[in-house]
């Protein structure tokens, strides 16, 4: 069947004692048996009052069949617990190292398939445990505020309680991972500088990308300041030369009225004769023909100036 979510990746603690079912451990005998062959190996041979080493799966089999009786380690002794408790209260920063790495499911077989075989009472052994274990899942717990996205150090740290956490642990670890990278990449596109390219570099002169970036904007809004100050200029010259050509091809008024209603006979002298040119004489000119070719030659020393300036700076 389906695993719930939170235990995927994970195991079950019944998978956890089953691994465990592999470890070995005292028995003695209470008749004889030859050697069995089995997939992990060759049981010894059996001999009544004679201790040896089998799987915990094996001693579990033969004491159900009360063919033997189980040794218990000396770590599950309830003097030993009593100090590997006072051990692990004493420092709560680290893990005792009185304990192996499966002791709580080896515990808990034995207290389950053969109490009888304890030298104290089971509930004294079992309650020893429970407390061992409570103290070390509080250690477990604060050493979850020193993990990182690299890796999170538990030394003698057991596999059913290292199961426990696995989950969690791994989680975290990724999430913290993504943030880190996500907060090195904004700090790398902060720190970015973008690299110069020569071909952006009009005159071909090295101090203006060796500026730092404000002077560089400070020299660029100035540029386009004396661009549009100078356009403004040139555009109010012109305008000022063509409104002073207008004015100055009109002809007086006062003067072609008096050529119109002058008398037969009368000399109306050199006013009338400028007056009439302006309009029928050909060959007629004005100081004010020439005010275009002045205006352009204006405007073509203006840009050089300008240009010198600019170049200047």
């Amino acid at each position: 069947m389906a695993l719930p979510a939170k235990q995927v990746g994970t195991f079950v603690p019944s998978e956890i004692s089953f691994l465990a079912e592999n470890n070995l451990v005292t028995i003695i005998p209470r008749q004889a048996m030859e050697s069995v062959a089995l997939i992990g190996g060759m049981t010894p041979s059996m001999r009544p009052m004679r201790r040896i080493e089998v799987p915990i799966w094996v001693a579990l089999l033969l004491k159900k069949q009360s063919r033997c009786n189980i040794v218990p380690p000396q770590w599950l002794s309830e003097e030993n617990l009593k100090i590997t408790y006072d051990a692990e209260v004493s420092n709560m920063t680290r893990f005792s190292a009185n304990l192996p790495w499966e002791w709580i499911e080896v515990g808990e077989l034995i207290l389950g398939s053969a109490p009888d075989d304890l030298s104290s009472p089971p509930h004294v052994i079992r309650n020893l445990l429970r407390d061992i274990r409570e103290v070390r899942q509080a250690k477990a717990r604060a050493g979850l505020k020193n993990l990182n996205e690299s890796y999170l150090q538990l030394d003698n740290v057991g596999g059913m309680e290292l199961n426990e956490i696995r989950s969690f642990v791994t989680m975290a670890m990724n999430r913290l991972r993504i943030m880190q990278s996500t907060r090195e990449g904004v700090e790398q596109q902060e720190d970015y500088v973008e690299p110069y390219n020569q071909e952006d570099d009009d005159d071909g002169d090295d101090d203006d990308y060796n500026l730092p970036q404000e002077s560089y904007d400070d020299s660029m809004r100035t540029s386009k300041s004396y661009h549009e100050s100078y356009d403004t200029a040139r555009l109010s010259s012109r305008m000022g030369s063509a409104t002073a050509n207008e004015r100055s091809s009109i002809p007086s008024v006062t003067s072609v009225a008096g050529t119109r209603h002058s008398p037969a006979g009368t000399n109306s002298g050199p006013t009338r004769n400028r007056s009439l040119g302006a309009f029928q004489d050909p060959t007629y000119t004005n100081d004010n023909d020439n005010d275009d070719s002045d205006d352009d030659d204006d405007d073509m020393q203006m840009d050089e100036n300008y240009l010198n300036a600019v170049n200047s700076k």
